[in-house]
């Protein structure tokens, strides 16, 4: 399974690179997909895979918001978030993990804290505007 998986996702990269889908193309992708060397790390597990493919899909839209955001919105502010890794010993995982959160145009990663089991996050967000004073009706100070 996990062969499979990766020789469909070399040759999507492939296809990706090449924006070719005629026969041939796919053939030297398939081949090509084939004899690159693979790393030997433990079995993915495929829940955890899943999990962070789809959370990389799902930051493709959030991408495209954040980026409306930025030119429309206000005077963002700057801060160091912390998230937990999925699971820093799976290199696949480490890279889904830090694409999803680097493809964001608010977001970077820094490097690894407490052991290499959370992520150091420097994040920008939309400053919300100043709460109505309900005695006066205008911003409160």
């Amino acid at each position: 399974m996990p062969l499979l998986l990766t020789t469909a996702f070399r040759l999507a990269v492939w296809c990706l690179l090449t924006a070719d889908l005629s026969g041939l193309n796919l053939l030297i992708g398939l081949v090509v997909a084939l004899l690159l060397p693979r790393a030997h790390s433990r079995p993915l597990p495929l829940r955890a895979l899943l999990r962070a493919l789809g959370r990389s899909l799902l930051a493709v839209p959030q991408a495209y918001l954040e980026a409306l955001r930025l030119i429309v919105g206000r005077e963002p502010q700057e801060e160091e978030i912390s998230e937990a890794t999925t699971d820093s010993t799976i290199p696949l995982l480490v890279f889904l993990d830090v694409f999803r959160i680097t493809l964001t145009p608010f977001t970077i990663v820094l490097g690894l804290e407490d052991g290499g089991r959370r992520y150091r996050i420097h994040a920008l967000r939309l400053r919300r505007p100043p709460a109505a004073d309900p005695a006066t009706g205008g911003p409160t100070p």
